[in-house]
């Protein structure tokens, strides 16, 4: 009985020198004797290879050659000798794509099959176009610290430092996800609220309108921004202070991420966690938490001292 079991051959996708070293090792752990060896690869690899096979033996057949010359028959046909310059040409323009540091060195190692190097320069190449194609800054600086570095110590090191990125990027994604609400955002609510609810029509507007669990402002429509109406009661007054700043530019140019003037879509802030609110989108200078406090700020600064009556408290205060 023998021992394992070879696939025929896909002219469209296998490759014949790792189907010929798959064919050998068979021979190998089933015994199977020179004298045979002809009618098993006639055999396994398949009627469309077998008739490419007979089509370049013509007008021999196939059984009349031997092994090696089939195997060689076959090899120049479907698999040319490369150039080497040309092999070369694609190993130096190999880096680093959106794939692992593992897999970037195997591919590397495959596109010098056929570039030539010895058996001394092979190493020596590998080490040069894997640290001048990895993608991370940090890694290849750290590697070109190193003295008399070579590829297997590159590699091993590229692969620790990728994983000691990875450990900490989820660390940190883990903080920033139980941080969401935390100290610092619960501190600046509680900044605004306490220095805002005061006696008078002012503190019971917003004692009113303020939501006892969250401590956030909540409208009648149950939205919880009452700064946006606010501004637009008073925006003469309310502009945050990073657009008045922007000489000859409107409010639109101003970015919302990070406060400069250029389009939101062009900014490299867009990634940042904001170390106010802890959400993703914007820095601390134009966090909502603080634009809010500004904005109720302003509206405590221009009231009027002890104005409590019915009047000038409800115009003051209107939501829009």
């Amino acid at each position: 009985m023998s021992v394992g079991k070879l696939e025929h051959f896909d002219l469209g996708k296998d490759d014949w020198n790792l189907y010929v070293d798959r064919l050998e090792q068979y021979f190998i752990v089933n015994d199977v004797k020179p004298a045979i060896r002809v009618a098993t690869l006639i055999t396994v690899i398949g009627s469309d290879a077998y008739e490419l096979m007979v089509n370049l033996c013509t007008p021999v057949k196939p059984s009349a050659k031997s092994y090696e010359e089939l195997v060689d028959v076959m090899r120049r046909h479907l698999q040319p000798k490369p150039s080497v310059l040309a092999e070369r040409f694609k190993f130096r323009q190999r880096v680093q794509r959106d794939e692992s540091v593992a897999e970037y060195a195997a591919a590397l190692k495959k596109l010098t099959k056929y570039c030539g190097f010895c058996s001394k320069t092979l190493l020596e190449n590998l080490r040069d176009q894997f640290v001048c194609g990895i993608s991370s800054d940090c890694i290849r600086q750290r590697m070109f610290a190193e003295d008399n570095i070579t590829f297997d110590s590159a590699f091993k090191l590229a692969v620790t430092m990728e994983a000691a990125e990875a450990d900490a990027a989820l660390v940190e994604g883990r903080t920033r996800r139980l941080g969401d609400g935390g100290p610092e955002a619960e501190a600046s609510i509680n900044q605004i609220t306490s220095r805002n609810r005061g006696t008078g029509r002012r503190g019971m507007y917003l004692q009113k309108y303020m939501n006892v669990g969250t401590r956030e402002p909540v409208l009648s429509n149950g939205t919880s921004d009452i700064s946006g109406a606010i501004i637009s009661r008073r925006s003469d007054n309310n502009i945050n202070d990073f657009a008045r700043q922007k000489k000859g530019t409107t409010f639109k140019q101003v970015c919302d991420v990070c406060g400069a003037n250029h389009q939101v879509n062009r900014c490299k802030f867009r990634l940042y966690i904001c170390r106010v609110c802890n959400k993703q989108g914007h820095l601390k200078k134009v966090c909502p938490l603080l634009q809010r406090q500004v904005s109720l700020n302003n509206v405590q600064e221009d009231s009027p001292a002890g104005t409590d009556n019915e009047g000038s408290g409800s115009e003051e205060f209107q939501i829009l």
